[in-house]
């Protein structure tokens, strides 16, 4: 990466250099648009289902917080959940957001609603005319466990078309590549290979149901243990809340923030995100501190005050760290939550 283009606005590198490079370059920043999505991916940190609560960003609120994050000078995309399930809606909040200048960058998908070609396309053209630059397309075991090959080639290929390639966020895979990892999810081993190949973070329903595939590991062990995006260190989880170094953020339905899934650092309808960030998120609520600075092992200590029982290993910090905040949960439901990453809802 060129230093030069890490100081330019984010709207000039995605002219330069397109969408899909651009995350990289200046990091991403989301609007969490819902909780609920058409599939229920084994891998899936957040929880989401077809099974979570229906509900959306409203409209007041999703201009507000493409405000806000346009304010951080990342790429600012939609994320889920799957958001093409409130399509209406969300057109909605781009349109007027790109009235203001504000409009998002790219969203983020599974392909499910591209049950046709002209579905695919008149979309795609209608995201674009509101400011849509690109779109990222999942693609691995865990999604194609649940999207036909068909629909995710379809996805991409239009995407290509209207979009550009390098506004498109996504593997070029063909229906045979895709009919091979669909084959990979509901066979118990060949999960299991792949999940030890590339092993998730093991938080949200990905921390209850793909931690059984890696051994367990002392404690001492777990510190230096890769972060989001490869961060690492020694006890604390620095990279994942500093405002500089963390590689996403996010905004959900109820304003809350958050860096890491499930712990709310904040929330976007009491003050704007970019105050939040200048404030630094570590110094306002004392457990995220205690996370940043400590890690999970600090977390440890205090649940271990209210009863918790350690194991004698798990098998990754995040894991870890999933583990004991599950147990906090009930006694700090404001800052370990909200409820759907917590509670399985199919």
């Amino acid at each position: 990466m060129e230093p030069r283009l890490r100081t330019l606005p984010v709207d000039d590198v995605i002219a330069e250099v397109g969408v899909a490079s651009a995350i990289g370059i200046k990091y991403v920043a989301s609007l969490l648009f819902t909780y609920r999505c058409t599939i229920a991916c084994k891998h899936c940190l957040f929880n989401c289902s077809p099974g979570q609560p229906d509900v959306c960003v409203n409209l007041e609120d999703g201009i507000e917080f493409m405000r806000q994050l346009r304010a951080t000078d990342r790429v600012i995309h939609i994320a889920g959940g799957e958001a093409m399930m409130y399509y209406p809606q969300m057109l909605a909040i781009c349109q007027v957001a790109h009235s203001e200048g504000v409009a998002p960058h790219f969203f983020e998908t599974n392909a499910s609603w591209c049950a046709d070609e002209i579905t695919a396309r008149e979309r795609y053209e209608e995201l674009q005319a509101v400011g849509i630059r690109g779109v990222l397309i999942s693609a691995d075991p865990y999604h194609q466990e649940f999207v036909s090959p068909a629909r995710r080639e379809r996805a991409y290929r239009w995407a290509v078309e209207i979009f550009g390639k390098e506004n498109v966020a996504a593997s070029d895979l063909s229906v045979g590549d895709l009919e091979e990892l669909h084959t990979i999810s509901p066979d118990s081993q060949a999960l299991a290979e792949h999940t030890r190949r590339h092993p998730p973070r093991l938080v949200g329903r990905a921390g209850n149901v793909l931690a059984e595939y890696f051994p367990d590991r002392l404690l001492e062990n777990l510190a230096q243990d890769p972060l989001w995006h490869g961060a690492s260190s020694v006890e604390d989880c620095r990279s994942e809340f500093d405002p500089d170094d963390m590689w996403e953020i996010h905004v959900d339905p109820y304003g809350n923030i958050q860096t890491c899934c499930g712990i709310i650092i904040g929330n976007a309808h009491e003050k704007p995100l970019i105050e939040w960030m200048r404030e630094g998120f570590h110094t306002q609520n004392p457990l995220v501190r205690m996370v940043y600075e400590r890690g999970p092992y600090a977390l440890l200590e205090l649940a271990e005050e209210y009863g918790y029982q350690a194991r004698d290993g798990y098998p990754q910090k995040c894991g870890f760290c999933w583990e004991v905040r599950k147990f906090l949960r009930p006694f700090f439901p404001d800052t370990f939550g909200p409820a759907e990453i917590y509670e399985a809802s199919e």
